[in-house]
């Protein structure tokens, strides 16, 4: 049990780690809260929520994954490689997709809410 536990407290401070070292990690989690404050103040429904919620997970999410990447490439190696550079520049793009996809969504739940 104190492993389990442990392990939750690794991945918390991964968290942490990400928020405070990524500017975009801290965007995404501004709009998260922007999103959530909407959908309260919208009253969303129950499934509008779970889509919301999946949205923002899976950007945030990736965003971690991303900057692991990231990292990562960082530490096998510091000089200028194009395989490298490759590799941040997919892992970004995964991250882009995800969110535009996202803001996508949350327009077609937001819309009829605003018009």
């Amino acid at each position: 049990m104190k492993e389990f536990i442990r392990s939750f407290v690794y991945a918390l401070q991964g968290i942490w780690a990400g928020i405070r070292g990524q500017r975009n990690l801290k965007f995404q989690l501004a709009v998260a809260v922007v999103v959530v404050g909407a959908g309260f103040y919208l009253s969303i429904t129950v499934f509008e929520w779970c889509i919301i919620l999946f949205c923002i997970a899976l950007v945030i999410g990736l965003e971690l994954v991303n900057t692991a990447l990231e990292n990562l490439v960082d530490l096998v190696t510091l000089e200028r490689n194009p395989l490298a550079g490759k590799i941040k520049d997919i892992a970004a793009g995964a991250v882009l997709t995800v969110s535009v996809i996202s803001l996508i969504i949350g327009l077609i739940i937001f819309r009829k809410y605003l018009m």
